[in-house]
């Protein structure tokens, strides 16, 4: 990656995360209320929250309209405009920052290299996710607009598909001028350097700016989620959470400023009720599962504000009425307009999530069964994987019983919000479809959120108990460690990479050319396969990315295979049960060719989870023929009988 490269797609990065949040704070001149460091935080929120939105709804209201790089940097060049010429005379305002928001900044700023550092030797995204996150980045681009269909690549409808993340990676491979899958890594590791954001802004508007600055250093780097997502390519999950506790507050507040109504202009009301709507909406748009790991502290807004509510004027019960009437009429306003946010997508989604629930494809009992156990399975040795090494669970526990105490209630919404997450990731047991939602890991890998939430508070109630006596320097002492300990984490978390992971090396690289030139457009490969659940396989190397790289078919699919028709589904299971006869026996060229597969990929990675296929093995029969071999890459063309 050259200088030029790195340098066009830094700014292409800044301006998307920055450019069209502050237009949306100046244009409903809404940036008075938040003071600092914050209003650049909700701006970057708004700013992911645009995108999914403005694509969505474009697919929604004006399907013949398509964006494209020359559209999309003269939107955000007049974005820009407007934001910079609405607080013409207010820039020194804007960067008048404390010395601990300065802190902040340095913090996220180290985090943010971290991430990038981890990839510097990695270009090509991790784990099986990745390829149909890289396909949907491309189709975006492409097209100019967010796809129906995973066409022409797999032949998989998209309706259940959250496709948030790919309207801002397709912008980046636009401006940045990079390839998918980079402008797909960069989204990726750009917003998970920007995690700690929310749990920043959080505790600096409702704890204090110390606590503040602790929390954002546990999420951000002492914290191994979600830096970890690189390996796994947990890439949609992570850009809803980027925004989900920026969007959280920004909701509360907007309840709060209806409950005190008369203290506020209706305008200003709306403006911040059309903005809570909007990153409301996105945490929605991004990624489905995550809106309903936000329901509950949205849940907990609302039963505080309406206990705000009732506590006021309790010897005039007109009064008190009509402060309830206020703040439900506030809340509901808020929620309808969420629900006008996703309305291009929420119908569909939940439609066709009914209705497999409800008529699930035909498969197999046993093999239905095997599935619930193995989705669900969870070993508690892995906990310190999911959700944080042991030294940090047993500070995340010390500073819970420590708040809890000091009955901080900040923590005890994080308590509870952390127990209600628990409760979803065990629905399954209950036994009802259309609970099932998700499984315990992937709640758990959502943890990191709340244990900086509760250090934070923490670290901010330990500094109160020595504020008599030693105030400066307390804080000081406080923000020393914490970041003597960022400094060290970072360099931690470049560490932290699964090699078998990654699948594509540059001898495959070299080989997908080859590929490109020399096979014919309509061939099928077998590749190595892991069958991670039965009806879930996938590529093991460089092999399961030939339709990304060369648009030829293989036989592994991709992970969203369970969306499409029971057909295609049955063809793939078979196919892959075919390339896993052949690991053992010859005989299975036969079967494969009778399939209509044409070619065997065998990639410099190989089989992580066994022997994998074997070209000396492959070699000594008839039925193949070695046609490419360089650096631990070998295609064998399966003969005709």
């Amino acid at each position: 990656m050259t200088l030029v490269v790195a340098l066009r797609g830094s700014i292409t990065l800044v301006a998307m995360l920055i450019l069209p949040g502050w237009f949306l704070l100046t244009w409903f001149d809404a940036w008075h209320c938040w003071k600092g460091l914050q209003r650049w935080i909700v701006a970057v929120g708004l700013s992911i929250s645009f995108y999914p939105v403005l694509f969505y709804w474009l697919r929604f209201a004006l399907p013949c309209v398509t964006l494209g790089p020359y559209k999309m940097l003269a939107l955000l060049s007049i974005l820009g405009g407007v934001a910079a010429w609405r607080t013409r005379g207010h820039w020194s305002e804007l960067f008048a920052l404390d010395s601990l928001e300065w802190v902040a900044l340095a913090i996220f700023g180290m985090t943010l290299f971290s991430r990038f550092w981890t990839i510097r030797d990695l270009p090509y995204p991790a784990w099986s996710d990745s390829l149909h996150h890289t396909l949907l980045t491309q189709l975006t681009a492409a097209q100019g607009q967010l796809p129906t269909t995973l066409e022409p690549y797999f032949p998989i409808p998209l309706g259940q598909v959250h496709l948030g993340l790919y309207s801002l990676s397709a912008v980046v491979e636009w401006l940045a001028q990079v390839p998918a899958h980079t402008a797909l890594l960069w989204t990726a590791q750009a917003l998970s350097g920007l995690c700690a954001l929310g749990v920043y802004l959080v505790l600096d508007r409702k704890v204090g700016r110390t606590g503040a600055v602790v929390g954002a250093v546990v999420a951000g780097l002492l914290s191994h989620q979600p830096a970890f997502y690189v390996n796994w390519g947990r890439f949609t999950q992570l850009s809803s959470q980027s925004i989900l506790l920026i969007a959280w507050l920004m909701t509360w507040e907007t309840m709060a400023l209806w409950r005190r109504r008369a203290q506020v202009s209706n305008m200003a009301i709306l403006w911040h009720a059309l903005l809570a709507a909007l990153l409301t909406g996105a945490v929605f748009l991004l990624h489905f599962r995550v809106a309903a790991f936000y329901l509950p502290l949205l849940f907990l807004s609302v039963i505080w504000e309406l206990s705000r509510a009732w506590a006021k004027d309790e010897a005039d019960a007109g009064r008190l009425a009509g402060k309830l009437v206020t703040a439900v009429r506030g809340i509901v306003v808020v929620g309808l307009l969420s629900l006008l946010v996703i309305a291009p997508v929420a119908w569909d989604a939940v439609r066709i999530f009914i209705a497999r629930v409800v008529a699930p494809p035909p498969v197999a009992a046993s093999v239905v069964k095997t599935v619930q156990q193995q989705y669900n399975e969870l070993k508690w040795e892995s906990v310190p994987v999911l959700v944080a090494h042991v030294w940090l669970l047993a500070l995340a526990g010390v500073s819970l019983v420590f708040c809890l105490l000091r009955r901080n209630k900040l923590v005890l919404a994080a308590t509870l919000w952390m127990a209600s997450l628990y409760l979803i990731g065990n629905a399954y047991r209950l036994g009802i479809s259309l609970l099932d939602l998700t499984n315990l890991s992937g709640v758990l890998i959502l943890f990191y959120l709340p244990i900086g939430l509760v250090v934070g508070c923490a670290a901010e109630d330990a500094l109160r108990l020595t504020a008599r006596r030693w105030p400066i320097q307390a804080s000081r002492l406080i923000v020393a460690c914490t970041l003597f300990a960022g400094f060290i984490a970072s360099h931690v978390r470049v560490t932290e990479i699964e090699p078998y992971r990654y699948f594509v090396t540059p001898p495959d690289i070299a080989a997908m050319d080859w590929i490109r030139d020399n096979t014919e457009p309509d061939a099928t490969f077998a590749v190595n396969t892991y069958v991670w659940l039965p009806t879930s396989p996938h590529g093991t190397d460089a092999g399961y990315w030939i339709p990304y790289f060369t648009h030829r078919r293989t036989t592994a699919g991709a992970m969203l295979m369970p969306l499409a028709d029971s057909e295609y589904r049955a063809s793939i299971i078979q196919m892959s049960s075919a390339e896993e006869h052949l690991v053992t026996d010859n005989g299975a060229l036969e079967e494969l060719r009778s399939l209509g597969v044409d070619y065997v990929y065998i990639g410099a990675r190989g089989d992580f989870s066994g022997p994998g296929l074997n070209p000396v093995q492959i070699a000594q029969s008839k039925q193949a023929a070695l046609i490419y071999q360089s650096a631990g890459v070998s295609i064998f063309k399966i003969l005709p009988q």
